[in-house]
């Protein structure tokens, strides 16, 4: 299968790491292709960041939806995911609601970590949105933004490990889920620094979903939520019409 990963922010070091553990995950008959936004922000840090990024993101799908079985949108909020889901019966899928379904296998309730604390409540709306209120335990942030969890490795990992450890014994999660795509690769240290709890890094998660049901040939539905957009003009801020 051929799989198109998109970093929905500008930001090539980081789109570089998902490239590494992208092609590292995927199975020997995968084609694993990575790419950024081209336009849009640097780090999505905020609802205002997310909606250029979403629209930085459906754009790339309309534009590459013919060359690729499967899309994959790599940033923890999410951005542009049921839009792209529109524009194409091939599956699409967001790490966000990946790591939380997953999740869920593995465990009654679990938490999400993540860098910046201005964006709990992001990730908490998004959590509603999906529902799974009831399945989430909580939503914890470390005091660092995005950047510095990338820059510093080590300190983000012990920092994560330092909530996740919180979240199993405050918040009665039993599984974590990290909410971004820069902890990708991650899970494994995270998870044993924190005591040996399941982390669940939704890059991950999301290629090996993609590849699964690619094999077994299901689709995103046309009916209903996900229904082809009706036939009208668009316009984009360059002029051009899609």
């Amino acid at each position: 299968m051929k799989l198109l990963v998109i970093n929905s922010n500008m930001n090539r070091e980081i789109t570089d790491k998902i490239r590494e553990v992208s092609r590292r995950l995927a199975n020997p008959g995968t084609t694993v292709d990575v790419i950024c936004a081209e336009w849009g922000v640097p780090v999505i840090e905020g609802n205002y960041d997310a909606a250029f990024a979403a629209l930085a993101t459906v754009d790339l799908v309309r534009r590459h939806e013919k060359n690729y079985d499967a899309f994959v949108i790599a940033c923890y909020c999410d951005p542009g995911l049921y839009a792209a889901r529109e524009l194409t019966n091939k599956p699409v899928y967001g790490i966000a609601q990946a790591s939380m379904l997953a999740a869920c296998s593995f465990g009654h309730r679990f938490s999400i970590l993540s860098p910046l604390s201005r964006f709990k409540p992001v990730i908490e709306s998004l959590v509603r949105y999906y529902g799974l209120e009831a399945l989430c335990a909580s939503v914890r942030t470390v005091d660092m933004d995005v950047k510095q969890s990338f820059d510093n490795l080590k300190a983000a990992n012990t920092a994560f490990a330092r909530e996740a450890r919180r979240a199993l014994e405050e918040d009665g999660a039993e599984v974590i889920c990290l909410g971004g795509a820069s902890f990708s690769g991650r899970d494994h240290a995270i998870g044993e620094e924190a005591g040996g709890v399941v982390c669940i890094d939704g890059l991950s998660v999301a290629i090996k979903q993609a590849e699964a049901y690619h094999c077994l040939g299901y689709t995103s539905s046309k009916v209903g939520l996900f229904e082809a957009p009706r036939a009208k003009t668009r316009v984009l801020p360059d002029g051009r019409e899609v």
